[in-house]
C-alpha cells in the first residue's frame, strides 16, 4: 500500500519531493513514456554515438544490430528497476535505501549524480554546437568575436553560445515534473521532422539506399565482428546506464505498471531502432558521397546549401538536446540532492544546483573524438552497472518485491542495517566494479573491459545475493536502534 508524507509522519529524511507520490500525481500515460523516449532519443550526442560506430568500422546493418540488441537489454533493465517506482511511487535514492541503507544510499546516489552532471555538460556542449552554427549561418560575423581569445581552452563564440544553451535548461523544469511532460510532447516530432529532411538529403546525395547498405564494414566474418560487436552493445548501454538507476524518478508518475512497461517498450527498442536505421542512412550517405563517413549531425548540415535551413535545422535539433538533457541528467541528480540534505534541498533547489555543477565539466575536452567518448561510456557502464545489479536483486529476489515504505523514512527501521549502511551492497558493489573495470589498467583483461556493464551488473547481483543469504541482517528488532537523526 502506497502512503503518502502525512502518513508516513515527519522525519529529516523525507520533503514533498521524495515521498511516494500521490494518486493525483499520477499522471504520465503510454503515451507520455513514448514522447519521453522521443525526446530522450533523437539528439545530437545519440546521433554521434550510432554514427560513431561507422566511423569505427561496423558496417550500417551491423550498426542497426548493435542498437537493436542493446535496446533490448537496455528496456528489459529499465522496465525491472522502474518496478519498483511505479509500484510505490518513490525516487531512485529512496529505493536506494532499501539495499544500501538508509545512510548508505547517499553514495550510489552521489555517485550518478556525478556521472549525470558530467553527462550534463556534454549535452549541453553538443547543443550549444548546433546553436552557434544556427547563429553563424545567419550571421557570419558571430564566429569572429573575440578574435583569437580563448576563455577555459574554448574560444569566445563556443563559450557564450555554451552559456545561451545552458541557460535554455532552466526553463524546462521551472513548474516541475508536468512542464516536462508538456515540453517532451513536441520536441521529439519537430526533430523527427528534422532527421526525416536529412534522410532524405541522405538518399540523394548518395543515389539510393542500395549504395549505402552495400557499404562494407573492416568486420566481415563473424569472429572478427563477435567481440568488437559485445563491446559496441557494452557501449550504447553504457550512455543510457544512468537513466536504467533513475527510471523510477519517472515511472513514479505513471497512472499503471502497464503504462511505463508498454509506453517504453514503444518508446525504446522500436523508435531507437527506427532512429538508428535514419542515422545510418545519412552517415552512410556522407560516406558514399564525400568518401569519409560523417559522424557529426553539425559537420553533415555544413553541406546544405541553405544558411537559411542550416540554421532551422540546427536549432531545431539542439532543442531536443535540452529535453534530453533533463529527462536523463537533470531530474536524477536533483532528486539526489535532495536525498542528502532533505531539509535543506527540495527538488527545485537540487535542479538549480545540478545545472550550476555543470558549468564546470569542460565537457569541450571530452568530446574531442568518437573514441574517447566511449572509452568514458565504458567507464561508467562499469561503476554503475553493479548499483543496478544491487537493486535489482534486493527488490526481485531478497525482498519479493516488497518494500517496507514507513521504514524508508526511519532511522528506526530495518533499513538501518549496521549504522545506516548495509555492507553487502558496498562489497557487491565495488568488487563487481573492479572486475568490470580492471581491463583498462591490465591489458590481458581487456576483453572484460570492453563488456564492463554486463560483467558489473551479473557479479554485483549473483554477491549481493549471496552476502544476503550468507551473512543475514540482523532483525531490526535485535540491533541496536539509533534513533538520533541529524540536525
Amino acid at each position: 500500500m502506497k502512503k503518502n508524507e502525512s502518513e508516513i509522519g515527519e522525519s529529516s529524511l523525507i520533503n514533498h519531493d521524495l515521498a511516494p507520490t500521490t494518486e493525483e500525481q499520477r499522471t504520465w500515460k503510454t503515451a507520455n513514456f513514448v514522447s519521453m523516449w522521443m525526446g530522450a532519443l533523437n539528439n545530437i550526442p545519440t546521433y554521434i554515438t550510432i554514427g560513431g560506430l561507422i566511423v569505427l568500422g561496423f558496417s550500417p546493418l551491423q550498426v542497426i544490430g548493435i542498437v537493436l540488441v542493446a535496446s533490448l537489454i537496455l528496456y528489459a533493465a529499465l522496465t525491472l528497476n522502474g518496478h519498483t517506482g511505479s509500484k510505490f511511487g518513490i525516487p531512485f535514492p529512496i529505493i536506494a535505501r532499501t539495499s544500501y541503507g538508509i545512510r548508505g544510499a547517499n553514495i550510489p546516489a552521489l555517485l550518478r549524480g556525478f556521472v549525470a552532471i558530467m553527462w550534463l555538460g556534454i549535452q549541453a556542449y553538443a547543443g550549444s554546437t548546433a546553436l552557434r552554427m544556427a547563429i553563424a549561418s545567419l550571421w557570419p560575423a558571430w564566429n569572429n568575436l573575440g578574435g583569437d581569445i580563448t576563455i577555459l581552452g574554448i574560444d569566445l563564440p563556443g563559450l557564450l553560445s555554451f552559456l545561451i544553451f545552458w541557460s535554455l535548461h532552466l526553463l524546462v523544469l521551472k513548474s516541475g515534473m508536468e512542464s516536462l511532460k508538456k515540453v517532451q510532447k513536441w520536441t521529439g516530432p519537430i526533430v523527427a521532422v528534422v532527421i526525416i529532411g536529412m534522410f532524405i538529403w541522405a538518399l540523394k546525395i548518395a543515389g539510393g539506399m542500395g549504395n549505402i547498405f552495400s557499404l562494407d564494414g573492416k568486420y566481415d566474418t563473424f569472429g572478427k565482428a563477435f567481440f568488437p560487436f559485445l563491446a559496441a552493445v557494452t557501449g550504447v548501454i553504457g550512455y543510457w546506464s544512468t537513466l536504467i538507476l533513475n527510471v523510477p524518478d519517472f515511472t513514479r508518475f505513471a497512472r499503471s505498471q502497464k503504462d511505463q512497461i508498454k509506453g517504453q517498450l514503444i518508446g525504446l527498442p522500436v523508435i531507437f531502432t527506427i532512429f538508428a536505421f535514419a542515422t545510418v542512412t545519412i552517415v552512410g550517405a556522407t560516406a558514399v558521397a564525400y568518401h569519409t563517413p560523417i559522424a557529426d549531425p553539425i559537420a553533415t548540415m555544413k553541406h546544405f546549401n541553405s544558411p537559411f535551413l542550416i540554421a532551422v535545422s540546427a536549432l531545431l535539433l539542439s532543442s531536443a538536446t535540452v529535453t534530453v538533457n533533463v529527462i536523463a541528467n537533470m531530474v536524477s541528480p536533483s532528486y539526489d540532492l535532495a536525498n542528502l540534505f532533505p531539509k535543506y534541498i527540495d527538488f527545485k533547489r537540487g535542479f538549480y544546483l545540478t545545472a550550476f555543477l555543470a558549468l564546470f565539466t569542460f565537457p569541450w575536452e571530452i568530446m574531442e573524438n568518437s573514441e574517447t567518448i566511449f572509452t568514458m561510456l565504458n567507464l561508467i557502464g562499469g561503476f554503475l552497472g553493479p548499483v543496478a545489479g544491487v537493486m535489482i536483486a534486493y527488490y526481485f529476489i531478497i525482498n519479493k518485491r516488497e518494500v517496507n515504505m514507513k521504514d524508508l523514512y526511519s532511522y528506526q527501521g530495518q533499513y538501518m542495517y549496521f549504522k545506516g549502511y548495509n555492507y553487502r551492497a558496498f562489497l557487491a558493489t565495488v568488487v563487481g566494479a573492479i572486475i568490470a573495470l580492471i581491463g583498462q589498467f591490465v591489458p590481458a583483461m581487456k576483453g572484460v573491459y570492453e563488456v564492463s556493464w554486463f560483467v558489473g551488473v551479473i557479479l554485483a547481483f549473483f554477491i549481493y545475493i549471496a552476502l544476503m543469504r550468507i551473512h543475514p541482517p540482523v532483525p531490526v528488532t535485535k540491533q541496536e536502534l539509533i534513533v538520533e537523526e541529524p540536525l
